[in-house]
């Protein structure tokens, strides 16, 4: 009880303010920069936050311009919405999307070489995998269509094939049957065949493919 009375009477309200001037001339500033640093990267991040929303709006906006200028068969307005989106917006999905369209232009008209160019593009910096594996599928058919088999080949050689694994197995039969490996091709369009989706409208297609390659050759 002594030491609680005395513990009462010894502390003052001017003890408590020279307490906390002392407490803030040695930890003040370090405080009030700490708070003016997270206020700073809160606002950094929110600019941050807002403007890349804005990027992406803005790049949604010209992937639509495309996709009319397709239907209205301007293929140079479109080819020029392409190139703006895989310069200023590839960090966007839609900059891989517009190469693969770019790519179809560009196709269409006969540029076989400036379509292997989108689709490399697409391959290598697409945001989207499905997008990746979408144009490194069409840019080994364009190769096989080329003779480049072994390149194409090469090509498809990936592990992870993120759900186009029939597409990637068709391909590869192509490749083979094209180098002369019936063998090989047969085992890949199984494969593909197996792959598919059960009652899938693109079975009968890999059917008649197998179909085509006549009894499998015995050793």
């Amino acid at each position: 009880m002594f030491l609680w009375r005395a513990r009462v009477e010894t502390f003052n309200p001017d003890d408590q303010v020279a307490w906390l001037k002392s407490w803030w001339k040695q930890y003040g500033k370090s405080l009030l920069a700490g708070v003016i640093i997270g206020l700073l990267l809160l606002a950094g991040l929110n600019y941050w936050k807002q403007s890349r929303t804005q990027r992406a709006e803005t790049a949604a906006l010209l992937y639509e311009n495309m996709l009319s200028e397709l239907q209205q068969g301007k293929a140079e307005a479109l080819l020029a919405s392409a190139t703006r989106l895989m310069q200023d917006y590839s960090g966007t999905p839609y900059a891989g999307k517009a190469a693969l369209l770019a790519a179809r232009s560009r196709f269409d008209a006969g540029d076989l070489a400036g379509a292997r160019q989108h689709l490399d593009w697409a391959v290598k910096h697409a945001e989207e995998t499905a997008v990746q594996h979408s144009a490194r599928v069409r840019l080994g058919r364009l190769m096989l269509e080329q003779g480049e088999t072994d390149a194409a080949l090469s090509l498809i050689a990936v592990k992870d094939q993120g759900g186009f694994d029939s597409e990637y197995e068709e391909l590869r039969g192509d490749l083979l049957l094209a180098k002369g490996d019936r063998n090989g091709a047969r085992q890949a369009y199984r494969h593909a065949l197996d792959k598919l989706p059960r009652n899938s409208a693109y079975a009968p297609l890999l059917t008649l493919k197998l179909e085509n390659l006549g009894p499998e050759a015995k050793p």
